[in-house]
């Protein structure tokens, strides 16, 4: 009788054992269905024109933990074109500084870099100020009877043959300017700091500037940028940013029937691929600049100028 009650406990003791197994298992397998998350349109940090005057572009945007920078070119009223930088905080969009680099002659800004100290470094094109000789008025009673006096003839617009690169620094004041005069109008495409050197680099030359503004190795020559990947991804700790354009519904994502090939932004678990975020880019993107410890900065022109998203 002993033997038999002890294998009716046995008995009675695995149905228990099952039940239990039976009863964690199922919200396990609850938990583990698909995690959804809705498209939504990409929260505005700041939309603005920034850019004064007809001629008025942006050209990039740059990032630092405790900054956003705006890089392009105004036009001022009866003034020439210039470059100009705008400091944005990152935690409520408003402007922290905004500094306009004026010139006697036109310039316009076409890329940006920070070097290691914090400095900005803006590239772009100036003209140089065409000498022209002042005509003298003549006496009266000679050619000009009238005795009207004959003012100096103004310098005029030339070409934009100077690559000229503006260093700022991150209190919105100008260090320097350098210039170097191509004698030709080129077109700078890129700056970037490595090893102690600026690369500038456009589709027909490349040249390198030290931080003492010292130019060097003008090489002119075609330069073939890097093919552009289809996907823009972003490492983001445990976490990826990738940016596509897409025409398909996307596993995960509700809210999401497009009509046509549109951009979408996703935060993508690296590890189990989970979407946990997803942003549908309405607007004409420009850039996506990513740092790691601030996030994913989205650039875009919208009908009321330009918008800056900052997704984390």
């Amino acid at each position: 009788m002993k033997i038999r009650g002890t294998r009716v406990k046995r008995a009675q003791f695995s149905r228990a054992l099952a039940i239990l197994l039976i009863a964690t298992t199922i919200p396990a397998q609850a938990a583990s269905k698909p995690k959804q998350v809705k498209m939504t349109e990409l929260p505005t940090l700041v939309e603005s024109n920034f850019f004064a005057g007809n001629g008025a572009q942006w050209f990039k945007t740059l990032l630092t933990k405790n900054s956003l920078f705006v890089i392009g070119t105004s036009e001022p009223a009866g003034g020439p074109t210039q470059a100009e930088v705008i400091a944005i905080d990152p935690r409520t969009g408003s402007s922290l500084w905004d500094l306009p680099i004026p010139t006697e002659t036109d310039s316009i800004e076409t890329s940006a870099t920070i070097d290691p100290t914090g400095n900005i470094w803006v590239l772009g094109l100036s003209s140089p100020a065409v000498p022209t000789n002042s005509p003298q008025p003549r006496p009266s009673g000679v050619p000009n009877p009238s005795g009207v006096t004959i003012e100096p003839t103004p310098a005029t617009r030339a070409d934009l043959s100077r690559i000229t690169v503006w260093e700022v620094n991150p209190s919105g004041n100008l260090a320097a300017t350098y210039q170097y005069d191509a004698g030709k109008v080129f077109n700078p495409q890129s700056i970037s700091f490595a090893k102690g050197l600026f690369l500038i680099a456009g589709s027909d030359f490349h040249l390198t500037l030290d931080q003492t503004g010292k130019f060097s190795k003008f090489v002119q020559a075609s330069y073939v940028p890097p093919k552009k990947s289809s996907i823009d991804s972003f490492k983001d700790g445990l976490y990826i940013w990738k940016s596509y354009l897409t025409k398909s519904s996307i596993p995960g994502v509700v809210g999401w029937k497009p009509q046509k090939s549109e951009r979408v932004i996703l935060k993508v678990g690296s590890r189990t691929g989970t979407i946990y975020s997803a942003y549908k880019v309405s607007d004409e993107l420009l850039s996506l600049d990513f740092l790691s410890g601030l996030g994913l900065a989205v650039t875009s022109q919208t009908p009321n100028g330009y918008a800056i998203s900052l997704l984390k």
